[in-house]
């Protein structure tokens, strides 16, 4: 465990360190912006092939009301977009 002073000194003192807190951080953001814009601008169904194309193996081991509560829909959502996307 690092002090806040010791971490602001090792990201001083060694510069690969202070670029690989960076590029943490910004793949952070990155992914936190994403999935924030995903959420707000997105159909349900466009989150679903999000989520089964980002994860193709998780939609057959995880129940559908947690993966409805991931998509940020209702399970009754989440079993219609999937059945019309097994007629399509």
């Amino acid at each position: 465990m690092f002090t806040n002073a010791n971490f602001e000194l090792i990201c001083r003192e060694i510069p690969a360190f202070n670029n690989m807190v960076n590029a943490i951080l910004q793949k952070s953001f990155i992914a936190s912006q994403n999935r924030i814009n995903a959420a707000i601008s997105y159909t349900a169904e466009e989150k679903y092939l999000n989520f089964i194309h980002k994860y193709p193996g998780f939609a057959t081991r995880i129940p559908q009301s947690m993966i409805a509560s991931y998509l940020g829909i209702t399970p009754e959502t989440l079993s219609r977009v999937r059945n019309q996307s097994t007629k399509k």
